[in-house]
């Protein structure tokens, strides 16, 4: 009884805490959080923060900094944010943040990933982990009136794959 109580604490354990020892709430922290990011500086932090696709041999094709603390973005997923239409995991908050979306050239490898930046102002969409943690950036919104918003990508698709 005690090595299958054990056993499963390990396996928990595993599953919260990624290979690297990164938790998901400090993987967001470093791939998203930049509270003075600049957008001429997209290759150089992406470099710096190995940001990456899952499989380390390719850059990611998009990422996105919140010019935001850690502190102020993690208020989405308590009371400055409110649950997302369709989709109860996600969050989108209340008010629009600076960001900094960074494109980067196709089937590049790191570090040279050859992104460029733009610098909106946009509603965010992030998943929380049971202790209002954010955990991943799902997409940023333009707000085009009171309460209409509009995806940063003209097709609706998800800005942030495999974040």
């Amino acid at each position: 009884m005690k090595i299958s109580v054990f056993a499963c604490v390990l396996l928990i354990s595993a599953v919260v805490i990624s290979v690297d020892g990164e938790t998901p709430a400090d993987k967001f922290k470093r791939q998203h959080i930049n509270k003075g990011m600049d957008p001429k500086h997209c290759d150089a932090v992406i470099k710096e923060r190995k940001i990456h696709q899952n499989n380390r041999a390719f850059c990611k094709k998009e990422n996105t900094f919140i010019s935001a603390s850690y502190g102020v973005v993690k208020k989405v997923c308590e009371k400055e944010g409110e649950p997302y239409p369709n989709d109860r995991n996600l969050r989108i908050s209340l008010n629009s943040f600076r960001v900094v979306n960074c494109k980067c050239k196709d089937n590049m490898r790191p570090p040279n990933c050859g992104c460029k930046g733009s610098r909106p102002n946009l509603r965010i969409v992030i998943a929380c982990d049971n202790n209002d943690n954010p955990v991943h950036y799902q997409e940023g919104l333009y707000i085009t009136s009171l309460n209409e918003t509009k995806p940063l990508i003209p097709d609706g698709s998800v800005t942030c794959v495999f974040c």
